[in-house]
């Protein structure tokens, strides 16, 4: 796997990264700790290969809609996603294991990932969050996850996003802070460069957390030079898999 040096936060020595292939999903390290993977393959796919919530979940109104709030749950870990039939829109986290990398239409292009394929397994998460958050259901010790981007956000690196002018230069960046949240109410900020000095993410990257203790939760923001007077033109996407922590 090729690395690119400017990701700071995904430089990631060989040897470690043989040891999160060569784990079950819930191995008992040297602390005493069980390590846990999620590795968002429980879920079932249907023929689309894509799963955005569905009208299972608890009904709430969405602006004169009617919206769904589901859940994706995997080693006590919880992926909240809202729905709208209506608008056929959602918000938070979905699952994937399409093995497209182009974007063409919305539906179902933003369900695909640059590699073309999940870091282990069949199936990865697409992030498109507005205030949603990865519940770890306790304190956890976070090692970090895999990570990548998303078909739509690679269309506006390389052909514009139709409300800002121009592709992305050397000098155009695109962002993600993922802020850890501890049992103490404290945070801790991690910012993974999706796309950076002229180059973006193209293979699976580590985004790590150094083993940080009692994170409770996870959310992501996105940033970009691209933005207009309603904020950040870039689609605001991004993939992640194998979240590996101890607990």
């Amino acid at each position: 796997m090729k690395t690119n040096k400017f990701f700071g936060l995904a430089v990631l020595a060989c040897g470690f990264a043989l040891s999160f292939t060569s784990c079950s999903n819930e191995d008992v390290p040297v602390t005493g700790k069980k390590q846990a993977i999620v590795s968002f393959e429980k879920k079932s796919l249907g023929a689309d290969g894509y799963w955005c919530g569905d009208e299972t979940g608890t009904k709430f109104d969405n602006w004169g809609a009617d919206a769904f709030a589901c859940q994706y749950q995997e080693k006590g870990v919880t992926f909240p996603v809202n729905y709208t039939p209506k608008w056929g829109s959602w918000t938070g986290f979905a699952i994937s294991n399409r093995t497209a990398t182009t974007y063409k239409s919305m539906n179902p292009d933003q369900f695909n990932c640059a590699v073309g394929e999940a870091k282990n397994g069949y199936n990865y998460c697409v992030v498109y969050t507005f205030g949603e958050t990865i519940d770890f259901g306790r304190a956890v010790t976070l090692k970090g996850f895999w990570y990548t981007n998303e078909a739509w956000a690679v269309y506006a690196f390389k052909n514009g996003d139709g409300y800002t002018p121009g592709v992305f230069e050397k000098d155009d960046w695109f962002k993600c802070t993922v802020t850890a949240t501890l049992a103490d109410g404290t945070t801790k900020d991690v910012e993974i460069y999706l796309a950076k000095d002229g180059d973006y993410v193209k293979d699976w990257q580590f985004c790590d957390f150094q083993s940080l203790e009692n994170v409770t939760s996870l959310s992501f923001a996105f940033d970009s030079t691209k933005k207009n007077d309603y904020g950040v033109t870039t689609p605001t996407y991004m993939c992640i898999d194998d979240i590996t922590f101890e607990y």
